[in-house]
């Protein structure tokens, strides 16, 4: 029996039962197109990887159990990759529940858990997995979400008056259990590295800057992750480069002069300018907004401490050790394992 998980640009995902080894698979159907099967071929490559290089179920990665070609009654032959069967994805859950966000106990799970497999992923094979958002990360349980009371119900209606009045069910996940997928742009570190990587909003500002990038820009990616695991909305929500830079500002801090002056002469001609004494560089805004309508997204955006409640501070210190602007300043995975936020007791 197949059932359809997933469709994408690549292909589609397809739910099957293994009469031969008595299992459930998910088989990743890849499109009949060169630049796909190419990319579809050196993700198996590195699930390989990942999986001769340790136990999997301690690496937090998703495991490939093969590949192979499948041949169709009308000739057509598709590369496919089978993995195991895993289930709902964050994003999934966030939009389950209306994006109200998850449990602090949830949200701290998570974090540790993500913090580990690129731990083991940068430590053990100086892989880089760069394209880290919501969509891939996914709970290890097929098990139905499980009713409960969101706990901030009040300030998400306060924030959200056009809920008010709507009963809607809150879930959270039967397990907190995850693992990481989508290994199609991972890169070594002794590879080529691409210009662009990372989903826009998740991207770290030394990638949009042009001044290279390397594992640390994983970890900018799990910061954007956390706090909107905790607010149920993206934490930038933009989809220009200079206004996404502004954002960084006011939500973090100023960049730093000497960062800013490792960027390519290409996005210092677009982004930046320089003061008077022609030593200190800064961001071109807002005097190069795109329109009054960026400029007040900007000046809207809030700082991170102002984005939780009082008693999940520690969650905003965590997120803002994860989104220090200079990548070198950044802690490694297994550095930010012991933040204190992964440490306390949470009642929700």
């Amino acid at each position: 029996m197949n059932k359809l998980l997933g469709d994408g640009t690549f292909g589609r995902v397809l739910f099957v039962q293994d009469q031969k080894k008595d299992r459930q698979l998910a088989i990743k159907v890849i499109r009949n197109v060169d630049k796909y099967i190419r990319n579809a071929k050196r993700e198996a490559e590195i699930l390989r990887d990942i999986r001769e290089a340790k136990e999997e179920r301690t690496a937090g990665c998703v495991r490939m159990y093969d590949t192979f070609w499948h041949q169709t009654d009308g000739g057509d032959a598709f590369f496919c990759l089978a993995f195991e069967v895993l289930g709902a994805s964050l994003y999934d859950l966030l939009k389950q529940n209306r994006f109200r966000g998850m449990w602090v106990q949830d949200i701290q799970s998570v974090a540790q858990q993500c913090l580990e497999a690129l731990a083991f992923l940068h430590d053990e094979l100086q892989l880089t997995h760069t394209d880290l958002k919501l969509e891939n990360v996914l709970f290890q349980t097929t098990e139905p979400m499980r009713p409960a009371q969101f706990p901030r119900e009040e300030a998400y209606l306060q924030a959200h008056t056009s809920q008010r009045g709507k009963a809607a069910q809150y879930s959270r996940p039967a397990s907190t259990k995850i693992k990481l997928i989508d290994f199609g742009n991972a890169t070594y570190e002794l590879e080529h590295h691409s210009s662009i990587i990372n989903t826009r909003q998740y991207r770290a500002p030394e990638v949009i800057l042009a001044m290279g990038w390397n594992e640390r820009s994983d970890l900018w990616s799990v910061g954007c992750i956390m706090m909107e695991l905790y607010t149920g909305e993206l934490l930038f929500r933009t989809h220009e480069s200079l206004e996404h830079l502004a954002l960084m500002e006011h939500a973090v801090e100023a960049f730093p002069s000497v960062m800013l002056h490792g960027a390519s002469e290409a996005r210092k001609a677009q982004f930046l300018t320089q003061d008077p004494g022609g030593d200190q560089w800064r961001l071109h805004w807002p005097d190069k907004a795109s329109s009054t309508t960026s400029e007040r997204h900007v000046r809207q955006q809030r700082q991170l401490p102002n984005l939780v409640q009082e008693q999940h501070r520690s969650l905003a210190d965590f997120v803002a050790s994860l989104l220090i602007l200079e990548p070198k300043r950044r802690p490694s995975a297994k550095a930010a394992l012991v933040h204190p936020f992964l440490f306390e007791q949470f009642e929700d």
